[in-house]
């Protein structure tokens, strides 16, 4: 349990076992913020070659150097979950510059999105929990170079599942279990959730990715230890009710 209170605890669904949860509010969500808003081109392209738009979104990034050519995106654009729970949070591109592009954009928020997992990873450590590996699910784990940049910036090995849509496969663990096919829920979980491919940390990437994870943590801290999320959402809010 964490005394701080940054990380929530439940009951799972395995008897006598419990689970620590770190939710962030926008991950995925972040990157189709940015396709919506950004990224009409891939989209467009995408639709005329019959591809994914953030196919074509997360290859941009790939051309895009590590640290996105000095572009840090806190990706709170609905308010900050675990660790901080700040409801006045707010998305910050930084570092924004006339010689920027598209690529360098995404590639921010891939890292962004990144950083913010490892923040509630560090949690977890501090609490007594060492993950050996981190299963990655969801539309976001399509993503190879994604999961890569995940696996260099947590620093331990990540795993996608055959099935990635882990709410569907959850309720079937439990339907399988409780329908008598599997004698428990681990048991179903065990013979159900097939490992599709592994990404391991570039340990030349370790040193770099620590460093911009660092700074992304200051800039946030600045940011709320000055009162400029609240300070600019009063200013907004006072402003409306002129």
């Amino acid at each position: 349990f964490d005394p701080q209170k940054r990380v929530l605890c439940s009951c799972h669904a395995v008897p006598g076992t419990w689970v620590q949860e770190a939710s962030i509010f926008t991950s995925g969500a972040t990157l189709r913020w940015f396709r919506d808003q950004v990224g009409q081109a891939e989209s467009i392209l995408a639709k005329e070659k019959g591809q994914d738009p953030y196919e074509l979104m997360t290859s941009q990034a790939e051309e895009s150097p590590m640290g996105a050519n000095g572009l840090v995106l806190i990706p709170h654009l609905v308010g900050a979950g675990a660790p901080h729970w700040n409801p006045h949070a707010k998305g910050l591109l930084f570092g924004l510059a006339l010689g920027h592009q598209r690529k360098d954009i995404y590639r921010a928020v891939l890292e962004g999105v990144a950083f913010e997992i490892r923040k509630n990873l560090e949690v977890f450590k501090e609490i007594g929990i060492e993950p050996k590996e981190l299963k990655l699910t969801g539309g976001g784990s399509r993503s190879d170079f994604w999961n890569q940049i995940y696996a260099d910036v947590l620093g331990i090995t990540c795993v996608r599942n055959v099935i990635e849509e882990a709410t569907s496969l959850g309720a079937a663990i439990l339907a399988a279990s409780g329908a008598g096919l599997f004698p428990d829920i681990s048991k179903a979980a065990e013979n159900l959730c097939k490992v599709d491919k592994k990404w391991v940390p570039n340990e030349n990437h370790s040193e770099f990715y620590e460093k911009m994870y660092n700074f992304s943590y200051q800039l946030y801290n600045f940011l709320e230890n000055n009162n400029l999320y609240k300070k600019l959402n009063d200013l907004i809010q006072n402003k409306n009710m002129e």
